[in-house]
């Protein structure tokens, strides 16, 4: 049997290569190389251009992932390192970031961590071992110093977070939103509509940390008794949890409950309403960070842009992998929140 097809094209057991589309087209091997690694070069006319792509998109052709990071010297994916990926928000984020990553050749692996400090450990010790050019990350409990041990690598990074002040060898780029403000205008919003016990529900890591800062000022300036209920994780159930406890405290419960996140205060909403309440004239809730769901169930929440963010990560990674990109001094995106009113509060 004659190793080409009718069309002169050659068959194939395993894969298409670049040999095989440089045989179908009449052409170099180097041609086909040059077209598929996206090359401008006036070397290869428009027409043969697009007949080697043509035939490669015929053939099924598709990059050998393992030559290609041979030759680069680079794995061509960007980590992901979440403390939650159940969380819609931080699958949010991973989406900006993988559909800016793709068209620019890279993929994305997602690490989720827990929010625990063994979790953060292991994926800094994953890091070490080569597996990504560049991350995004969340990280709850390393320090800055913690990441020291990257420098060596040269691994470009953006964290959540406000930058510590800190010189650091590492190129780092952050993105933050002031927590305690967003929180503190949510508190005064429910202040405003009449309320003076409010509760709010977070967990004992993350930025519900930096959010019950806000609230508690508010609350304490105009001369009301912060209330926090504080989970080990940050789940629906944990929201359920918290409000079970709130709702035994009979005449004394809270008539609004503001959750540090909106999976909390959706698990708060069924609580709720388990327990026969009206929302929002038997009680009130709020969360933050406005994820699909909120939008269906008519959460009051503060809006962040995690689409955005992920997309903007993923630009400032790619930049820094480009030549001298490791060279560029850090960069700080600071992104606004906006209160999003709903009927539940």
């Amino acid at each position: 049997m004659s190793d080409h097809d009718a069309t002169g094209r050659p068959r194939h057991s395993v894969r298409p290569t670049q040999k095989d589309i440089a045989a179908a087209v009449g052409v170099s091997q180097a041609a086909v190389s040059m077209v598929l690694n996206k090359a401008e070069t006036p070397s290869v006319p428009s027409e043969t251009r697009k007949r080697i792509l043509k035939v490669a998109g015929e053939l099924g052709y598709q990059p050998h992932h393992a030559a290609r990071t041979l030759r680069s010297a680079r794995t061509l994916t960007l980590a992901s390192v979440v403390p939650d990926i159940t969380n819609p928000f931080y699958a949010g984020v991973v989406r900006g970031l993988q559909t800016t990553a793709a068209p620019a050749g890279y993929d994305v692996l997602i690490y989720n961590t827990d929010g625990r400090p063994e979790g953060e450990q292991r994926a800094l010790k994953w890091l070490q071992q080569g597996r990504a050019d560049g991350v995004v990350g969340m990280f709850y409990h390393l320090r800055p110093s913690d990441f020291g041990t990257l420098a060596r690598y040269k691994l470009p990074m953006v964290l959540f977070g406000q930058p510590s002040g800190k010189r650091t060898v590492l190129p780092v780029d952050y993105m933050f939103m002031d927590n305690v403000e967003a929180a503190a205008a949510m508190t005064r919003l429910l202040i405003g509509k009449g309320h003076r016990r409010i509760a709010m529900i977070l967990t004992e890591f993350g930025p519900g940390r930096r959010r019950a800062i806000g609230y508690q000022a508010v609350m304490r300036d105009a001369g009301l008794e912060p209330r926090l209920v504080i989970d080990q994780t940050s789940s629906p159930e944990a929201g359920v949890r918290a409000m079970e406890s709130l709702l035994a405290e009979g005449d004394a419960r809270p008539t609004a409950v503001f959750g540090a996140n909106d999976v909390l205060a959706i698990g708060a909403m069924r609580a709720a309403r388990d327990a026969g309440l009206s929302i929002p004239s038997d009680m009130a809730i709020a969360g933050f960070d406005d994820v699909p769901t909120a939008g269906l169930l008519g959460l009051t929440t503060v809006r962040q842009p995690d689409f955005e963010l992920g997309a903007w990560a993923a630009k400032a990674l790619i930049e820094r992998l480009k030549p001298g990109g490791l060279e560029l001094p850090s960069r700080n995106l600071e992104w606004t929140f906006e209160i999003v009113e709903r009927i539940s509060a």
